[in-house]
């Protein structure tokens, strides 16, 4: 069975073929006053039209309906726009780029022959049936390419938000394992330093031969803690049993990968500005997560809510003290409001709080503002190993109360 795009380009290919065929069939196909016949022109478009649904690259498709104008510059009543509209909207839909817009410009060369052919037909014609002609045929041929690169674009902008959700349920998996991690700590940890001290009370009761201790009892109470530790110790192996994930090689993205964040938004059809001044500085790595997070919430919010057009302004600027992140979003056309939750900034709100951060956002007269801003690291405050001083951070690269990816965490004991 074939799959659904093959079976759509099969059927979309047949289809313009057979109004193409319509088309050219009605009348005689001549060049001046010789007669071709028709099984040639015919065969000629079986070729041409195989290319277009079989070759392995848009390209092939597209060269062959330009070699099909060439033979419509000779053949005046053969027609075969329909084929080459859809090899155009197959190039910009398969072809990202610029190179897409190459195929675009070549639209002068079919469309002055079809032109051409149409106007000289049925003998001179006023000037206001060629721009007719030429105006139909052009707008034609910017709504295939446009309505290609719609589809591409929109391809791009799910593929990047599916990654950003894969990332996104990667760091609550990470956050919910931490929350185990503190449930170890906080019960099965405190029942193991219970049970030790109660052991190392009966031994001593045991060495000095004290009588009227009831050391029954007091074993009594250890078993009973050892099996409540167990149970819970159960619990939360059979938590951590529920999905395998090994973070060994896992590294927690940081500033140095808003380029790509950048990329993929533009990549989705989503124009962005980049505008960084200053100096970069060091950063705790939990801080450099926090604005990779406050990068990748804007611009996620800018695709989903901005609509068709929309340009974002980034503004990423280092001074000596802090770390000022603008996200700036001017909207397009809003056909659909976009579907949220509204956790995003209220998770990213945390997170930049617990950062020693802060975080504003709101709408403009144009569109949408998020602005964070986070400490760093002066400068002249690495020390000769390289790792940052205690600034008022909890020791070199952590903040207080956060462990080292970024969430909040208890300290050790």
């Amino acid at each position: 069975m074939l799959k659904r795009p093959r079976l759509m380009r099969t059927v979309a290919t047949l289809l313009v073929f057979g109004i193409d065929l319509a088309i050219w069939s009605t009348a005689p196909p001549t060049i001046g006053s010789f007669q071709v016949p028709y099984w040639l022109l015919f065969s000629l478009c079986v070729i041409a039209y195989a290319w277009l649904l079989l070759g392995r690259s848009p390209w092939y498709g597209y060269i062959a309906m330009m070699l099909m104008a060439s033979v419509a510059l000779g053949v005046e009543t053969f027609e075969y726009m329909g084929g080459y509209l859809m090899a155009l909207f197959l190039v910009a839909r398969n072809v990202p780029g610029r190179r897409s817009v190459y195929a675009l410009a070549g639209s002068v060369y079919p469309i002055g022959v079809i032109s051409f052919n149409a106007l000289t037909y049925d003998g001179p014609v006023s000037l206001v049936t060629t721009f007719i002609v030429v105006g139909l045929w052009t707008l034609l041929s910017l709504a295939a390419w446009s309505a290609g690169r719609a589809l591409l674009n929109n391809d791009h902008q799910l593929v990047t938000e599916r990654r950003w959700a894969e990332e996104a349920l990667d760091e609550a998996t990470a956050t919910e394992r931490l929350r185990i991690s503190r449930d170890l700590h906080d019960s099965v940890a405190h029942s193991m330093t219970a049970i030790v001290l109660q052991v190392a009370g009966v031994r001593t009761v045991l060495k000095s031969g004290k009588d009227g201790v009831d050391v029954d009892k007091v074993l009594e109470d250890v078993q009973s803690t050892a099996e409540q530790s167990m149970r819970e110790l159960h619990r939360l192996l059979g938590m951590l049993r529920s999905a395998e994930h090994n973070g060994s090689s896992d590294r927690p993205h940081s500033i140095a990968d808003v380029a790509e964040l950048v990329a993929s938004a533009r990549a989705s059809g989503l124009e962005v500005e980049e505008n960084v001044t200053g100096r970069e500085r060091p950063l705790d790595p939990s801080i450099s997560h926090a604005a990779y997070r406050v990068v990748q919430e804007g611009l996620s919010n800018a695709m989903k809510h901005a609509g068709t057009g929309a340009k974002v302004e980034l503004g990423i600027d280092w001074s000596s003290s802090e770390l000022v992140l603008t996200v700036r979003s001017i909207s397009g056309l809003i056909k659909k409001p976009g579907v949220s939750g509204g956790y995003g900034l209220l998770g990213l709100r945390e997170r930049i709080s617990v950062s020693g951060g802060t975080l504003d956002h709101g709408a403009t007269s144009n569109g949408y503002l998020l602005k964070a801003t986070l400490p760093v690291t002066g400068q002249g405050e690495l020390s000769g190993s390289g790792a940052p001083q205690q600034t008022g951070l909890n020791g070199p690269g952590r903040a207080p109360g956060l462990q080292p990816d970024g969430v909040p965490g208890s300290e050790e004991e």
